[in-house]
C-alpha cells in the first residue's frame, strides 16, 4: 500500500477506448472520486487532450477508431514521456499474457484485464499517478484510490 500524500490538485485522467463495457466501467469509479476524467477515441483525440491538460495518467483500451494501445504508448513516449500508459484489455483475453509482455516492452506503465477487480485498478492508477507526480517533483495528487487509504485526501468518494 501506498503512504497517503498530500493532495495539490485533482488529477486528470485521460481515457483511451472504443469498448463501451471499459468506458461505462471507468465512469462508475472515477465518478465516485474527485477525478477529471478526459475521454478519447482516436490519435487525434489523444493529441488534443495532451496537448490541452496536464494529464496524470493515461487509462487505453486495446483498439482505437485509428490505431491501438501501441500507437497509444509510442506516441505519448515520444511526445509526453511522462504520463503512464495502463493498458485495459477486453474480457477473456486469449492472449493476455503475451499482450501483457508487448505492453510492457513497449513501455506501458501497467496492463490490467476487464473484468478486473476494482482494488487492483485503484492500486495500479493510484501507482501511475504518484509515479507521474513524482517524476515532474510536485505533490502527488493522489497516494492511493482506494477508500482505506483515502483518509482525509481530497479524493476521498464523494457522497
Amino acid at each position: 500500500m501506498l503512504p497517503e500524500l498530500v493532495v495539490s490538485k485533482q488529477p486528470t485522467i485521460l481515457i483511451a477506448t472504443t469498448d463501451p463495457d471499459i468506458r461505462e466501467n471507468m465512469m462508475e469509479l472515477f465518478q465516485s472520486y474527485r477525478i477529471t476524467t478526459l475521454w478519447a477515441s482516436g490519435m487525434e483525440e489523444i493529441k488534443s487532450a495532451i496537448s490541452k491538460s496536464d494529464v496524470a495518467a493515461c487509462l487505453c483500451g486495446f483498439w482505437l477508431v485509428d490505431g491501438t494501445y501501441r500507437d497509444v504508448v509510442r506516441h505519448l513516449k515520444r511526445q509526453r514521456a511522462e504520463i503512464p500508459v495502463v493498458i485495459v484489455c477486453a474480457p477473456a483475453c486469449p492472449q493476455e499474457y503475451r499482450d501483457y509482455l508487448a505492453a510492457l516492452n513497449i513501455r506501458a506503465f501497467d496492463f490490467i484485464c476487464h473484468p478486473y477487480r476494482r482494488t487492483d485498478l485503484e492500486r495500479i492508477l493510484s501507482s501511475a499517478i504518484a509515479l507521474r507526480a513524482q517524476q515532474a517533483g510536485t505533490p502527488a495528487p493522489a497516494a492511493n484510490l482506494s477508500n482505506d487509504c483515502l483518509g482525509s485526501s481530497d479524493l476521498r468518494r464523494a457522497s
